[in-house]
């Protein structure tokens, strides 16, 4: 992983075999960043799991995907919580054969590259358990 930043834009380049999670949390916690919105993710992932939520009886549908994907999007938001740093991200991924696929991503291991950049903001958020079995977003 190679991380620099430049004012409060966050730039982290990953290389093959890591794990897109657990590095986008490395780079958080070496910033001290409180919260950031992920402006732009791309490069290639496998090993993906994406999920679809279908609601508090259901929950997530998942899906796996263990070959090479294009990253044609990777979105979302980081905050520091108590227990630790929490990802919400989303992901649009490019099937071999040209189908698109994507949703909320709960695994994925970097293939060659990701290119990701991420905007630090002072607004700190919090995240609360609710009805629906999700974790709310709630500005402090």
């Amino acid at each position: 992983m190679y991380t620099k930043k430049e004012g409060n834009i966050l730039m982290v380049r990953l290389e093959t075999g890591e794990n897109v999670l657990e590095k986008l949390k490395e780079a958080a916690e070496s910033y001290h960043l409180a919260t950031g919105v992920v402006l732009s993710g791309i490069g290639m992932l496998k090993e993906v799991e994406v999920g679809y939520f279908h609601g508090p009886e259901r929950g997530y549908q998942r899906h796996y995907l263990p070959f090479p994907c294009e990253l044609a999007s990777l979105s979302g938001n980081i905050s520091k919580q108590e227990e630790g740093y929490n990802l919400h991200l989303h992901v649009i991924l490019i099937k071999p054969d040209g189908d698109a696929t994507g949703g909320h991503l709960f695994k994925g291991t970097v293939h060659i590259t990701n290119e990701i950049f991420i905007q630090e903001i002072s607004c700190p958020i919090f995240r609360k358990k609710e009805e629906s079995g999700l974790y709310g977003l709630y500005f402090t």
